[in-house]
């Protein structure tokens, strides 16, 4: 019995003096990384509670509550500084939007960070695994499926886009009265997307709106609605209870699975065509060839569950951040109409006022159109926010000491937050007049915002629909310009007030007044 006892107590000893001096080694060669580099600390965000964090928690949930949460981030930085340290629901965080680490995140040290620990498990149940929630390997493969596509010369299709287009301006009130354009735009933007992405419009435009098409829609969006709310809550999603969210969820994959499937079956007769040696279905960029995303994904892979997650994701990105951007541009232009009259007088130079005249090149040609996109995802990025972990230790270039300019040693499982929101206010290039809606400040060609401009990402994970979105956005408001001579402000409110689901948009929508020429 003795020899026993001495034999697990000599076990216990090895133990934990193994344990020891690996956290012995581990605190050496941290103290070494950090001398090697000249790390400092940065400031720390006062916490009440400095193991949850729960006071950091329950201020944002009151500031969003409140329609507020941006506005209080962007506080935050200017109180504490364009870098510093938090407690995130009992992790460790750091909180930047200094343009050096910012590129140190995105592209220098890109694979020390990935949004797969801060996005899967909230998104799972409705998005599964895909180009927006995945790292490494799986990530290359997603970006893989969508690349060739988005790649494509001739994948902005006006005259195809033109045809819900003129369902969308049918809508709208031809006498000046009162119109909210933020659920017309979301519907123009259903039918548009989904003839891309699935090879049928849902044509919610329609008079009479296919039943099976809103029922799809009144349960994404329920879904995305859900999902919002579970990333918010980071670790405690697991206490987000709602049957119905679920529910939602099945129908929107069914929904998926429909064209999934019929995706697949081209795939086959295609194969099929092929091994025949017919040569009659082309790959290449030929003008007027209809383009489906969900087509040419099943060409490279017939994995079901992998078709529908990805087409899920990119359906959740393309059917409302185009939407929401003309709302957003319409919602300064209509409080700014010597800016409309430019943008108008810019248009009505290219022809003719009717589609025939705008041609991918010649949206593309339009300074001022183009400026007033910029500047309105500068103040109001869609993605409004951005998340990563680290996955290793791992340096970022400034601010820690007190000067704010030496670096900071990260700590692997650290969560790195960035507000967009306020990187496209804080930063020095957009002063001084960081709220001003001013198209005007990118006239100047030695104007380069570099990393203090990411409302599409920044570095490897750029969005890849980006020229797509601002071909769509600039021909919608190039057409509006074309046909109406004023746009009125009718909003009650006449600040913007955010709302945040997955994405952020102006939370009483574009009420407008249109004025035909």
């Amino acid at each position: 019995m003795s020899v026993a006892l001495d034999f697990g107590s000599t076990f216990v000893l090895i133990v934990v003096a193994f344990l020891v001096s690996r956290r012995l080694q581990a605190g050496y060669a941290t103290r070494s990384l950090k001398r090697q580099h000249g790390c400092q600390e940065p400031p720390k965000y006062p916490h009440k509670d400095p193991f949850f964090g729960s006071d950091l928690f329950r201020d944002s949930a009151e500031h969003a509550k409140q329609s507020k949460l941006l506005e209080r981030w962007n506080s935050r930085y200017m109180q504490y500084g364009r870098t510093f340290r938090a407690i995130m629901q009992g992790t460790p965080a750091v909180c930047t939007i200094d343009p050096t680490n910012l590129l140190a995140i995105t592209t220098t040290n890109f694979k020390d960070y990935g949004v797969q620990p801060t996005r899967r498990d909230a998104t799972l149940p409705f998005l599964g695994e895909g180009v927006f929630t995945m790292d490494g390997p799986f990530w290359e493969h997603s970006r893989a499926l969508l690349r060739p596509t988005f790649s494509r010369t001739n994948i902005a299709n006006l005259p195809a886009f033109e045809v819900h287009l003129k369902k969308f301006l049918k809508l709208l009130p031809q006498d000046g009265t009162t119109v909210d354009l933020k659920p017309l735009l979301c519907k123009l933007f259903i039918d548009t997307s989904t003839e891309f992405l699935f090879g049928e419009s849902m044509n919610i435009l329609n008079e009479k709106e296919p039943e099976r098409s809103q029922e799809f829609l009144d349960a994404f969006h329920y879904a995305q609605k859900g999902t919002g709310r579970r990333l918010q809550l980071g670790k405690l999603a697991f206490l987000y209870r709602d049957k119905k969210y679920y529910e939602s969820i099945k129908v929107a994959h069914a929904f998926a699975d429909y064209y999934v499937d019929k995706a697949i079956e081209y795939r086959k007769r295609r194969l099929a065509a092929a091994e025949k040696g017919d040569s009659g279905l082309s790959d290449d960029d030929t003008p007027g060839r209809r383009v489906v995303l969900l087509h040419d994904m099943a060409m490279e892979t017939d994995n079901r569950v992998d078709l529908r997650n990805q087409i899920m994701h990119v359906f959740l990105a393309g059917h409302e951040s185009s939407a929401i951007t003309i709302g957003n541009a319409l919602f300064q232009l209509c409080r700014n109409p010597e800016k409309w009259q430019k943008l108008r007088k810019e248009v009505l130079t290219l022809g003719s006022p009717d589609s025939t005249t705008l041609t991918v090149e010649k949206v593309k040609g339009c300074k001022y159109l183009t400026n007033i996109i910029r500047e309105t995802v500068r103040l109001y990025p869609v993605a409004s926010m951005s998340t990563r972990k680290t996955y290793k230790d791992t340096i970022l270039p400034t601010g820690g000491g007190p000067a704010g300019t030496s670096p900071i040693f990260v700590r692997k499982g650290t969560i790195v937050a960035s507000s967009v929101f306020a990187i496209h206010r804080i930063s020095e290039c957009w002063q001084p007049d960081p709220e001003a809606f001013r198209p005007e400040r990118w006239e100047d060609p030695e104007f380069k915002p570099g990393p203090s401009y990411m409302p599409f990402g920044l570095g490897i994970r750029t969005c890849p629909a980006r020229g797509l979105a601002e071909i769509e956005i600039g021909y919608t408001l190039a057409r509006m310009a074309q046909i109406y001579e004023r746009v009125e402000c009718r909003d009650e409110v006449l600040e913007w007030v955010e709302e945040l689901r997955v994405s952020t948009s102006s939370k009483n929508g574009t009420k407008v007044g249109l004025v035909l020429a």
